[in-house]
């Protein structure tokens, strides 16, 4: 034991003597102030409403439990000597922490703790599977460890006085916060901006590579690390650390309210803009490095441990956001989780999201109508638009919006209240950018921006939208002939037309000056004649392209590319290399009914790549295209003339 039974900090009439002793200032440390509960009357603790914080410690194991109604806290000292993830069972009175010294889930039961600082022996414990524990997440008698160590998490089921565990899971992207939303796990994606989640997680966890159903971007977010979710108010809280190499100033947190409605309506690779979320950072904040979050929904109180400033704090009338003070400011060296508990917040996880719908939109150069198939229910419908031909086509469900480039027009066009038109209806544009572009052939979407890449003097344009209007923001020449473009996160991949190259432009938005843009990195797809559609899924990690062959061959020459594991695949390929055939899965052959494939789109769901057919005027579906290659036929057809791009929205 690294601790005995102490004299209480905290005897009742004795809160002045607890400011002396852990050398708060009166400004500075104050716990908890009038207008979040705080106890007015120094010579009586008041009854009231059970509102307790508990937080871990890398440094010495503790676990500090915070009484915010009464404004004490007490420390827990454990065998641990750094822990991280942390929950609280009132049911049982059992405090559960992951222990990164001893990697392993521990229990203590705190039954009998009062208002004193003592160590306590371990209830019980799991074994020792653990590498680097980051966050615990728990749902019912499932107790699920995210680790960094190798990027997995790892499933326990408590079953008395024991935790067995069920199943270890690789994640395909660094890990940290995750937590439940009814039965979905929702996870931050470490190193990054990034939100997935795993719908239904406990019904299909597996040993082995799990691939995330939706991984969505939160624009703002530098880093993400914490996370928390309130069912009863439907609110996500994402901490954000910036740059980890700054611990002092440069943190924050992002509320995103109506979270369900929000993030349902997203489709898988989206991006939920900054005008969607609340974010609260600055220098007044004393955030620099929050590690993790938690959420009071009685009082909208966010609390956050910060790593960085060893401090925990509290944040109250947040509103708007912006640049504010804690009202709840306690220093806490090495302060790593957080756990919020009360009768009325335990057990707050509202309810997993239901199923949402795959739809492909598809544009024509033959009369600029777009089709949208409804590929769970096997509709479809037309819509005549304002343009004679277009090409590049993307949709909102969050906002409700279509945007396609017109060839006919040579401007990008914006549609809203789309997805209410029934089939046959004839749209007018609700407005349309300048009529800059010359021959547009592709678009590619991040939050509110939109890039066309335009082939006639080999340029990408980029444009802003704010709902009613298009302002032209750069222009960027290219030196090579473009088509397909896509985002792979924050960077822009192209194809490089009259070759078999991608190119990637990395962090494509920090080029703010209208220039001659280099690629940072082009190399050669190996068995591709000539390229043309291009498109990556983040949730499975998996680049898909297309090969037209000889451009004059309209009818059997072409082929698709698929690349399984992209990330890893790219990052070891120097600039100037090849990714060699036997990395890819080609699908090409007479049976395939692919001339002229000239764009792409991937269904992370069913593993499932749809093809904008030009040359033989159709639309095609090939299903188990992580797997199939050589000549396969199409598992599903649809003709329709000038078939030139498709976006799919799969939320």
């Amino acid at each position: 034991m690294k601790h005995t039974l102490t004299t209480s900090i905290f005897k009742v009439g004795l809160l002045s003597m607890f400011m002396v002793m852990v050398s708060c200032s009166e400004d500075d440390n104050s716990m908890m102030p009038d207008d979040m509960g705080g106890n007015d009357d120094d010579d009586e603790m008041v009854e009231g409403r059970r509102a307790e914080l508990y937080v871990t410690n890398n440094d010495n194991g503790d676990i500090t439990k915070f009484d915010i109604t009464n404004d004490t806290q007490l420390t827990i000292g454990t065998s641990s000597t750094a822990a991280e993830g942390i929950y609280y069972d009132a049911s049982e009175d059992l405090v559960i922490q992951a222990s990164r010294s001893n990697n392993w889930l521990e229990s203590f039961d705190v039954t009998d703790l009062l208002d004193v600082d003592l160590s306590l022996d371990i209830s019980f414990n799991g074994d020792a599977d653990l590498e680097s524990p980051r966050e615990l997440a728990v749902y019912g008698d499932y107790y699920v460890v995210a680790d960094n160590g190798s990027n997995r998490f790892f499933v326990y089921q408590k079953t008395g006085t024991m935790f067995s565990l069920q199943t270890t899971v690789d994640v395909p992207f660094p890990v940290w916060g995750i937590t439940f939303k009814g039965g979905d796990l929702y996870a931050v994606v470490d190193i990054s901006s990034d939100l997935a989640v795993y719908y239904n997680f406990l019904d299909k966890a597996m040993d082995g590579t799990m691939y995330p159903d939706k991984r969505v971007t939160i624009e703002g977010i530098v880093r993400t690390h914490g996370l928390t979710y309130s069912g009863s108010d439907d609110v996500m809280v994402m901490t954000d650390i910036g740059d980890a190499a700054n611990t002092d100033d440069d943190g924050g947190f992002h509320i995103i309210n109506d979270f369900s409605l929000k993030f349902d309506a997203l489709s898988d690779g989206d991006v939920l803009t900054t005008d969607n979320q609340i974010r609260v950072a600055g220098s007044s904040t004393l955030m620099g490095n929050p590690i993790d979050v938690a959420y009071d929904s009685e009082t909208d109180v966010v609390y956050v441990s910060d790593i960085g400033t060893s401090k925990v704090l509290g944040f109250s009338s947040i509103g708007s956001g912006g640049n504010i003070a804690p009202t709840f400011n306690v220093d806490l060296t090495a302060a790593s989780s957080i756990y919020f508990s009360s009768d009325e917040t335990d057990g707050d996880m509202g309810d997993s999201s239901e199923m949402g719908m795959t739809q492909l939109y598809t544009t024509s150069t033959a009369n600029g109508n777009v089709v949208v198939y409804d590929l769970m229910n096997g509709t479809s419908k037309t819509i005549i638009t304002g343009s004679a031909t277009s090409e590049g086509i993307y949709y909102s469900g969050l906002n409700d919006y279509m945007i396609q480039a017109s060839r006919s027009n040579l401007a990008l066009e914006y549609y809203g209240g789309f997805g209410f038109n029934s089939d046959g209806v004839t749209l007018d544009i609700d407005f349309s950018s300048s009529a800059d572009l010359m021959s547009p052939r592709e678009i590619a979407v991040y939050g509110n921006k939109v890039v066309v890449s335009d082939n006639m003097n080999h340029t990408f344009y980029v444009y802003a939208h704010n709902g009613s209007s298009f302002t032209l923001m750069n222009t960027f020449d290219i030196d090579f002939d473009v088509w397909g473009i896509t985002f792979m996160g924050d960077d822009l991949l192209a194809v490089v037309d009259n070759s078999s190259d991608l190119a990637i432009f990395a962090d494509f938005f920090s080029n703010t000056e209208d220039s001659m843009l280099s690629a940072s990195k082009r190399v050669t797809i190996e068995g591709i004649v000539r390229t043309h559609g291009i498109t990556y899924s983040v949730s499975d990690d998996v680049l898909v392209m297309t090969d037209i062959g000889d451009a004059a061959n309209t009818t059997d020459d072409g082929g698709i590319h698929t690349m399984a594991n992209f990330t890893s695949l790219i990052n070891n390929t120097e600039n100037g290399g090849v990714i060699a055939l036997s990395s890819q899965k080609r699908i090409a052959g007479s049976y395939t009914e692919l001339g002229n494939p000239i764009d792409v789109a991937y269904d992370a769901k069913t593993q499932t790549v749809y093809i904008s057919e030009i040359g033989n005027g159709k639309v095609l579906g090939f299903e188990n295209s992580l797997e199939s290659e050589g000549n396969v036929y199409p598992s599903w057809s649809m003709d329709l003339a000038g078939s030139s791009s498709m976006y799919l929205y799969n939320n």
